[in-house]
């Protein structure tokens, strides 16, 4: 009897250090489960990283060779001194195909004669661009445009000069020279960035003319301007509907008229990939020489990329 008890708890035993290392190695098989399951997440996830840098970076490769494409034909039309050219000198977007995967490029090129120069422009011709647009500062954005650019602390009736931008708790006051950049704006006292936001668009350091050359001017600055002479609806809106066509500048006065030296361009290259991925360069050049291949870059930098449109009817694009 005490030798058959003696084996039963032998038995006992046994069953459960066997059951003990089942829990074990149903406990190391989960664990591994888990450690498997999590590097696969991982190892998916660089995957989609990696990818998407790929793209992004193929996409801002294309948008540099955009710029690039740009600059071959403005240089073209230089060295052949014909009208004719690829990309119109106004800003128009031309869009093309690449490669047959979806990816496309969208180039606009424009002249910076069409603009108003910051830094030379008139008086009367800053007045009539605020007061066009509706500036919330009114006629007091031009005094303190003015002020900023002048070399003097001589405060304009409705400008800004040092004393009033450190009452105004900024660090320091106005340059008190030109422009380097057209998103000093946002620096000018009194001129909000939504201001700045929309002046930017019709303004430039580069053009080097007092006036604009209205044949390649941006969609809608001709009539921001007569808009802002009028004080009310311009002569463009008064003469919505009627068949009297107008051309470019008809409703400016002379002084605000010049012909482009054909020297400085900004362009705008827009790269979006197939899978989403968007890149935006843009850059303003400048020639400098008699020479039509003699250029300097001035200005090199990512811009923002435009709301896509809503989708439309499939077109076939013609290859970059």
């Amino acid at each position: 009897m005490l030798a058959t008890a003696a084996i039963a708890r032998k038995l006992r035993k046994t069953r459960s250090q066997r059951g003990f290392v089942l829990l074990l190695v149903l406990g190391a098989l989960g664990l591994l489960a888990v450690v498997a399951a999590t590097f696969a997440h991982v190892a998916r996830n660089h995957m989609r990283l990696a990818a998407v840098a790929k793209e992004s970076a193929r996409a801002e490769a294309l948008a540099d060779a955009g710029v690039n494409i740009a600059i071959l034909d403005l240089v073209a039309a230089r060295a052949s001194q014909s009208p004719d050219r690829r990309f119109a000198v106004d800003a128009t977007p031309i869009a093309c195909s690449i490669g047959g995967d979806g990816a496309t490029l969208t180039i606009a090129v424009q002249d910076e004669a069409g603009k108003v120069d910051l830094n030379i422009a008139g008086e009367p011709l800053l007045r009539a661009l605020v007061l066009g647009l509706g500036l919330s500062a009114g006629e007091a954005a031009v005094d303190a445009i003015l002020d900023f650019r002048d070399q003097d602390d001589d405060r304009r009736v409705a400008g800004a000069e040092r004393a009033d931008y450190l009452a105004a708790g900024r660090l320091s006051g106005p340059r008190n020279g030109p422009f380097l950049a057209v998103e000093e704006l946002g620096s000018v006292l009194g001129i909000t960035q939504a201001d700045a936001d929309r002046l930017r668009p019709f303004v430039t350091i580069h053009s080097g003319l007092t006036a604009i050359d209205t044949a390649v001017a941006p969609q809608g600055l001709v009539e921001t301007l007569d808009r802002g002479l009028s004080g009310g609806p311009g002569l463009f809106e008064r003469q919505a509907g009627s068949s009297t066509a107008m051309g470019p500048g008809a409703a400016l006065p002379p002084q605000f008229l010049a012909a482009s030296t054909r020297r400085a361009f900004s362009v705008r290259s827009e790269a979006r990939m197939s899978g989403g991925a968007t890149f935006v360069r843009e850059a303003v050049v400048e020639f400098v020489a008699p020479s039509p291949a003699a250029f300097q870059v001035r200005r090199w930098y990512r811009g923002a990329a435009a709301a896509p449109d809503a989708p439309a009817a499939a077109q076939v694009l013609p290859p970059c």
